[in-house]
């Protein structure tokens, strides 16, 4: 019976400590670390009108006039946000800026203006400097007058977008 009760007690000793080193092994498995939440936070983009865009005086039946952005007389903005950091510049598309005088309800007291273009060119081309600014210039094209255009300061507001 000793031995029998030995065989018995050795077995019990062997499969707990068997058990035991199972249940370390479970334990040995679990892990734990830490990390830091990041974010970065930029400097929003702001467009400010300068300058407008002006066609000046024509006289009825003038043909079609255009205002290059290095031209005196183009429209100027004032970009300004994070330093040195590109951008996108979005124009009015052709046939959506019409210039008005009176009322505006007949084809002679409106002129529409097309071929939006900018220094620096629409797209992805914009780059502030160092100090987070960038002048943005923009020319386009008066359509020609009739020669019934009615006699009258013209006017259109148009939109200019920047975007990060």
């Amino acid at each position: 019976m000793k031995k029998t009760f030995k065989k018995i007690s050795t077995t019990m000793c062997v499969l707990g400590l068997s058990t035991a080193g199972f249940m370390s092994m479970d334990i040995a498995k679990a892990a734990s670390d830490s990390a830091q939440a990041l974010a970065v936070v930029t400097a929003a983009i702001n467009i400010t009108q300068v300058a407008d865009l002006d066609f000046g005086s024509a006289v009825q039946g003038d043909a079609a006039s255009t205002v290059a952005p290095a031209d005196g007389t183009a429209g100027e903005f004032a970009v300004t946000g994070q330093a040195s950091t590109a951008y996108t510049i979005t124009l009015p598309a052709d046939s959506t800026v019409t210039m008005i005088t009176g009322g505006g309800a007949s084809a002679d007291e409106q002129i529409g203006v097309d071929s939006f273009v900018s220094t620096p060119a629409a797209g992805a081309n914009g780059l502030l400097d160092g100090t987070g600014a960038q002048t943005l210039k923009v020319g386009a094209t008066r359509d020609a007058l009739s020669g019934t255009q009615v006699a009258g300061s013209y006017a259109a507001s148009f939109t200019v977008d920047v975007v990060y």
